[in-house]
Parts: C-alpha cells; sequence; structure tokens
C-alpha cells in the first residue's frame, strides 16, 4: 500500500493543476484548450529572438495556402517603448517592403495575405456584409496613401472600414481617397466590414510626434483603415514566401510555402472508436488552411449530408453564438473551394445510419446553437436538420486544430441512450475517414444465502453520500492524457514549450 502513495500523491498534484486551470483561468471556447501547453508566439515558436511570423509552424512545413492571414510581429526590447519615437522597422515580402505599425503591447504588427485569394475570398459575400470571409474593401497601391501610410510597394491593402472609391471582391482595385477631406463621404470609426482579423491589438495612439502607430501622416484614415491586410501576388504557387526583419547586426528571416495544403498534413483524431450509449462524440481535426484568422479562434460549420454538403466560415462566434447563421451573410463556400486553393480538404460529409438505425443525436453546446425541426431533427437558422449541420471551433488561436466539443466536453453529436451494441456512425473529411462503434457490456453477479454452518461477522456500516460530478471527472482525466499527448508531440517536433 506505501508504495502506490507517490503515484496518488502524483495523480492528485495533476488533477489540482488541472482543476485550477478550469476554475482559474478565463473561460476558453474548447474543451482541450484550458489544459494545452501554452505556446508564447514570439519566444517559443519563432525560429528568431525578434521576428514573429504566424504561419512559421514545423508540424505543418510552413505551409500557408488560399485566402489565409497572416500576421508579423516585431517584437524588440529596442524599440518598444509607447513613449519613445522610434524609426519603423525594415520588415520585407520577399524583397518588397511590408509596413509595420506599434500597438499599445509595444510590439510592432502587419497583417498579408495573397491578393487574388483576399479578392476570391471575398466576393463570397455580399458587399460590406461584415460576415463569413469579408476583407473588408480594397485600395489599389497607388492609392493607399489615402490611409495615411504609404503602401506603394505592395499589390494593394484591404481596409476594415469604408473608404470612398475602395472596391469589393473581385472588381478592380478602387482608387480610394482619405478619410478627413472636404466633400468625402467617408466617417471615421464606422462600421467594422473586416472579418478575417477579429482581435488585432490597438495602435499606438500617444507617440511623441502624434503618429498613430509612429508611422501615419493622417491619424483619422489610419484609424479608420485599421487593421489593414497589405496585398502581395504569390500566384505562381508553390511559392516560397520569404519575409526578412533587417536588424542591425544581423537579417532575421523566414521561410514560408504558399501552396495547397498536403494530405499528409491533414488528419483527424479520436479519443477511442468504441462509444458507449450516451457518450459524447467527440473529436478533432487537424488542417492548418481552416485557420483564417491568425488571431482569434476560427469556426468552421458544415451542413453534412452526403447529397447536399454545404461549408460556412463564422456561421457561429468562438462562443457558439449565432454569427453569420440566419443572416445574408451566410453564404455556402463549397462551390468556392477549388478556387480557394482547398485541396484534400473543406469537405465533412456524414452518414449517421449505415446500418439504418439511429446511433446518434445532435445537440446544442458552447460552440453551436441551433433547434429541433418539424421532424424532430437538429437545425440551425440556416442549416436544415436534413443537413445534419456540425461545427468545429479552432482549440486556440492560430494552431490549425480544429474540435466539436465545448469547455465542458459537450460535443455537437452523443450517442442516444438506446443506440443498439455494434451500430455505428461514418465521417469522412475529404480523404479521411472517421467511425465510431456502439459497444458496452454486461455482467453478472450471483448472490447466495450462507450455508447455516458459516460463520459470520457483525459488520457496522457507515454510508458516506458523495455524487462527484462524473462527466467533469471522466473529461478531466481525458483531457490529461489528451494534453500530455500533445505535449510529447509538439516538442517532438522541436517546438520549445512552455506548460
Amino acid at each position: 500500500m506505501q508504495s502506490d502513495i507517490p503515484n496518488r500523491v502524483l495523480f492528485v498534484a495533476i488533477a489540482l493543476v488541472c482543476v485550477t486551470f478550469f476554475v482559474y483561468n478565463t473561460p476558453q471556447a474548447n474543451g482541450m484548450e484550458g489544459l494545452l501547453p501554452k505556446l508564447e508566439p514570439t519566444q517559443h515558436v519563432s525560429s528568431n529572438p525578434n521576428l514573429y511570423v504566424s504561419a512559421e509552424n514545423s508540424l505543418f512545413k510552413n505551409y500557408f495556402a488560399g485566402p489565409q492571414v497572416i500576421e508579423v510581429i516585431v517584437s524588440d526590447p529596442d524599440i518598444n517603448r509607447l513613449d519613445q519615437a522610434y524609426g519603423e522597422p525594415v520588415v520585407t515580402i520577399n524583397g518588397k517592403r511590408l509596413r509595420m505599425a506599434q500597438t499599445t503591447d509595444g510590439n510592432w504588427h502587419a497583417y498579408f495575405a495573397d491578393m487574388n485569394q483576399a479578392e476570391y475570398a471575398d466576393a463570397t459575400q455580399t458587399n460590406n456584409s461584415g460576415k463569413g470571409l469579408d476583407f473588408g474593401q480594397f485600395c489599389s497601391s497607388e492609392s493607399a496613401i489615402a490611409t495615411g501610410v504609404d503602401f506603394s510597394e505592395t499589390k494593394g491593402i484591404a481596409v476594415s472600414r469604408h473608404f470612398s472609391g475602395a472596391s469589393n471582391g473581385t472588381q478592380s482595385l478602387g482608387t480610394c481617397s482619405p478619410t478627413n477631406i472636404a466633400g468625402v463621404t467617408n466617417i471615421a470609426g464606422g462600421t467594422l466590414l473586416n472579418h478575417v482579423i477579429k482581435q488585432n491589438t490597438t495602435l499606438n495612439g500617444q507617440p511623441p510626434g502624434g503618429k498613430l502607430g509612429q508611422i501615419a501622416s493622417n491619424n483619422v484614415a489610419f484609424s479608420n483603415a485599421w487593421p489593414i491586410i497589405q496585398l502581395y501576388d504569390f500566384s505562381g504557387f508553390p511559392e516560397t514566401v520569404t519575409i526578412q526583419y533587417q536588424k542591425a547586426g544581423g537579417v532575421q528571416s523566414v521561410d514560408l510555402v504558399f501552396d495547397r495544403i498536403p494530405g499528409s498534413l491533414i488528419k483527424g483524431l479520436t479519443n477511442r472508436i468504441y462509444l458507449p450509449q450516451g457518450a459524447e462524440v467527440q473529436a478533432d481535426l487537424v488542417d492548418p488552411q481552416l485557420n483564417i484568422d491568425p488571431t482569434e479562434e476560427d469556426s468552421w460549420t458544415w451542413g453534412t449530408s452526403t447529397t447536399n454538403s454545404t461549408v460556412y466560415y463564422e456561421a457561429f462566434s468562438r462562443n457558439g453564438v449565432a454569427d453569420a447563421d440566419g443572416t445574408i451573410g451566410m453564404q455556402n463556400l463549397s462551390g468556392n473551394l477549388t478556387s480557394l486553393m482547398f485541396n484534400h480538404n473543406g469537405i465533412l460529409t456524414t452518414n449517421p445510419r449505415p446500418q439504418g438505425v439511429k446511433v446518434v443525436e445532435a445537440q446544442n453546446n458552447g460552440i453551436q446553437t441551433g433547434f429541433l425541426d418539424s421532424s424532430g431533427r437538429h437545425r440551425t437558422q440556416s442549416i436544415s436538420g436534413a443537413s445534419g449541420p456540425i461545427t468545429l471551433l479552432e482549440i486556440q488561436p492560430n494552431v490549425g486544430i480544429f474540435s466539436d466539443y465545448d469547455t465542458k466536453g459537450i460535443a455537437d453529436l452523443k450517442i442516444i441512450n438506446n443506440a443498439m451494441r455494434d451500430t455505428s456512425f461514418l465521417a469522412k473529411y475529404n480523404d479521411i475517414s472517421y467511425s465510431i462503434v456502439v459497444k458496452y457490456h454486461t455482467a453478472t453477479l450471483t448472490m447466495e444465502i450462507p450455508h447455516a454452518n458459516t460463520q459470520t461477522q457483525n459488520v457496522q456500516t457507515k454510508v458516506i453520500t458523495h455524487n462527484p460530478d462524473t462527466v467533469f471527472i471522466s473529461f478531466l482525466k481525458l483531457s490529461i492524457v489528451k494534453s500530455l499527448f500533445l505535449y510529447q508531440f509538439f516538442t517532438t517536433l522541436g517546438f520549445n514549450v512552455m506548460m
């Protein structure tokens, strides 16, 4: 018995740490998130001391594709004071200048994307919906000075709010006018249209000299445009995209690959393939291309019917509240996947009744909200019950790993309470198939009356009432195991992970 004490102490210690994460951390949007290794971007993922590029990730071999937005941060203690005037750090993309603006964290930020892909994505939305893959509005490189900053070395920019003369979608890039000149109808602080950068940092508004972000010549216009996505031409993919920070004493550099995501980088994960009656159907999907926004968890929703497969970006917010769902911004992207560089990914379908009997049922959780239709099937405001809506949410910003369950472990689907043994549920994400089988076991306990000559002892009984939250405990143990697995997985791939 004594030899088991250290193990028990270790388990209790781990459990207490994990409970602390659950109870005291800010509630997150996913069951694994509170226990995942915390990755500090500039210090523990980047290969450079001062240059962070959001798509630099050895797990994904530095690939990015389609309309993914890439964040670049210069975190340099030599130029990080908010009350000190500095020259802008020189950062380039394939030799072309990437304009950097200082934000209130002291770092210098910029965002970029492929021009054609940004326009294709934006064109999937009605003009100025501010939903789905809306990039905002576009200005030509020549007229981008209307924002108060010169972007002449780009192919153009996407601004977050309305600018006079700006364009939408695949229209020719607009000739934009500055915000605060006489006769122009722009309104500073107008409606936010950009929906692919949702948690940008705030520009430093108190530097010496009064230039917003330390670089603006027109603070009102720059504030109205921010966050700005700078656009470049990577259409000759596969293409190496080189980001360099020209720091005194040595150039810091990151090479990305702009191309369709290889099928080998896309994975489906589940904690087990056999589930009992009433179990949550928890699954994880690894797909870097679904990580559109580097600043916030991305949400994707599918209509999973094999006869009517649909896919939507940000139907729901990271908190499970309807975003595009039920609005004109709920645009099906299934017909746009090829033009958006999806190849081995993007299509999720299910077969909920392979044996002709019901196995799973849909339910509300913290990442998707719906209701029952007249046939008792779960639906959303825009996706019918027959289409089988399923939502996956990124477990942390900018990780490319998505799950179908929330912070409480409640999944989009659960096994029905009276599911028959050996029945199954099937799902397929393009080339990846996933199945679960219902399994449960029974046991027989036989009790007999003691024989007359059997010696017995009086037994004192003490009843202890204890009602643990079995769902929480089971999910906690699962989360610990998955966290340790991911920690080993990431460190094996070369990440320097802070726990």
